[in-house]
């Protein structure tokens, strides 16, 4: 079935263009977070349709989706992003109210309790998260906090360092690892390295 959108990159667009109590929406791990959830919900409520075209992984930090994740640690960016359909923009609209005012810790805490991300984790390192899976995650809707304690919250993904545990390739002979302010760390380099002083942009 098709994505309702282009590009993930156009969800971005909109989501960074929104206010965030917890300022935290041009973070990486915060936006992997909402883009989770804005796809599960969506097809939760859309009968399994893709909001956008996106493939997510488990993780031990939570759930990513590898090529956005290492385009934004890049500062990729399109130089005009489409606008939602009106369809479209209803949904996300609602998707903002329901999570404007909720940071990292109110997020972990709802994927905490996420069956999609534990029935992938239960598959191995880095499987996939099946969309008919997060679509059944999130069919009674987003679970409720109240009541939750500190006891319950998830282990945060970063340590005392503030270094990101994330794995986010497969092969354990270019197994990547990124950094809490977004840089990614290889086993894996090329000879030559090739610099560019021009700001990636997709058309």
């Amino acid at each position: 079935m098709r994505p309702v959108t282009r590009s993930t990159f156009d969800i971005i667009h909109w989501l960074k263009t929104r206010s965030w109590a917890s300022g935290q929406a041009s973070e990486t791990p915060f936006m992997m977070r909402l883009l989770y959830l804005s796809q599960a919900i969506y097809a939760a409520s859309h009968k399994q349709r893709k909001l956008m075209p996106s493939t997510f992984l488990a993780t031990t930090s939570g759930p990513i989706e590898p090529d956005i994740f290492l385009a934004l640690e890049s500062n990729f960016a399109i130089r005009e992003p489409l606008a939602p359909s009106t369809e479209v923009e209803k949904f996300l609209q609602s998707f903002y109210e329901s999570f404007k005012d909720k940071g990292m810790v109110e997020l972990d805490l709802i994927l905490s309790q996420d069956t999609a991300i534990r029935s992938a984790m239960a598959r191995g390192r880095n499987a996939e998260i099946m969309l008919v899976d997060m679509a059944s995650a999130y069919r009674k809707g987003v679970p409720r906090l109240a009541g939750r304690d500190k006891a319950t919250e998830p282990v945060h993904p970063y340590d005392e360092n503030g270094r990101s545990d994330l794995d986010a390739a497969p092969n354990s002979a270019q197994e990547v690892r990124f950094t809490a302010d977004g840089r990614s760390v290889t086993r894996w380099m090329p000879k030559k390295r090739i610099v560019s002083r021009e700001r990636p942009v997709l058309n």
